[in-house]
């Protein structure tokens, strides 16, 4: 009995502080909710700015690969080129006479900037004189300084307009002028040190290329899935600012994406009147 009338006396005294800690909430003044949902997928399909990021990024990918099939042509010519030239050198080493392959490598040197045209000056020229230009001299510029020897002659052919220590090759390589020839040449070792050199620069060459072509190959892949990414966030941020403006005109306050709705009443389509504002927008 006397643990039966402490119950009752505790529940007593824990009434009012039950009583205060409920808040009663008046559940007709809320506003109810309206749930909107698009099919995403189909106006992503027919709105027209995807079609244009599309195209944008089919003209990056092309540009891509043509670069990578550039790329991958040069080093197919360098590998080609080191394989005739090895073959023409191991055979000239034996004494033997060959043909020297024509160099078929593109010389990937940038080309020097063209020299800017002189100004042409305005101002009036009050006295003038013409000075005759003296041919090169023939004797030794050289002579008289230390460690010259004066009396050392020049050799130079009658006629000519080569200045003296510059060697005439008609502009063309030792290699070049060989590979022009249609008769095989048993190469002197002149000849065979320029082969053996242009084997060596080239094999550098194709390594050096061949990193070009895998780092080159690497960052087209990062760049075109950076671009990919942009391309679709370009053309959903419009998508979604417009649709915020028509649910807002259709008193949608909740909107979903179809692809996520298993069931709900009362709920509103948006998308045909989505994709009929975003054409509307194109135009």
């Amino acid at each position: 009995m006397k643990r039966a009338n402490l119950v009752i006396a505790s529940l007593l005294i824990t009434a009012p502080l039950l009583r205060l800690d409920s808040v009663e909430i008046p559940l007709e003044s809320l506003t109810p909710a309206r749930v909107g949902y698009v099919d995403l997928q189909k106006v992503f399909d027919t709105y027209p700015e995807k079609s244009f990021a599309e195209g944008d990024l089919l003209r990056e990918i092309e540009k891509r690969k043509r670069e990578l099939g550039t790329r991958q042509n040069l080093i197919a010519t360098i590998r080609q080129q080191i394989s005739v030239d090895q073959a023409a050198l191991t055979q000239a080493q034996t004494g033997a006479a060959v043909q020297v392959p024509p160099n078929n490598v593109p010389d990937l040197k940038p080309a020097a900037p063209p020299i800017p045209a002189p100004a042409v000056s305005t101002a009036t020229v009050a006295t003038s004189t013409t000075t005759a230009v003296e041919p090169y001299p023939l004797e030794d510029p050289l002579a008289g300084l230390p460690g010259h020897d004066a009396n050392t002659p020049i050799e130079r052919a009658q006629g000519s307009t080569q200045l003296p220590g510059m060697k005439d090759n008609g502009g063309k390589g030792i290699l070049d002028t060989l590979s022009a020839s249609s008769v095989p040449t048993v190469l002197n070792p002149d000849a065979l040190a320029a082969l053996q050199k242009r084997v060596d620069e080239n094999k550098k060459l194709l390594e050096r290329q061949i990193v070009d072509f895998k780092n080159f190959r690497g960052n087209a892949v990062a760049d075109m899935k950076v671009l990919q990414t942009q391309k679709t966030y370009d053309v959903m941020s419009k998508i979604y600012a417009v649709l915020q403006t028509l649910a807002r005109d259709e008193g949608v306050t909740v909107v979903m994406d179809k692809a996520y709705v298993l069931y709900g009443e009362d709920t509103v389509d948006l998308s045909d009147k989505l994709i009929q504002r975003l054409q509307q927008e194109s135009q």
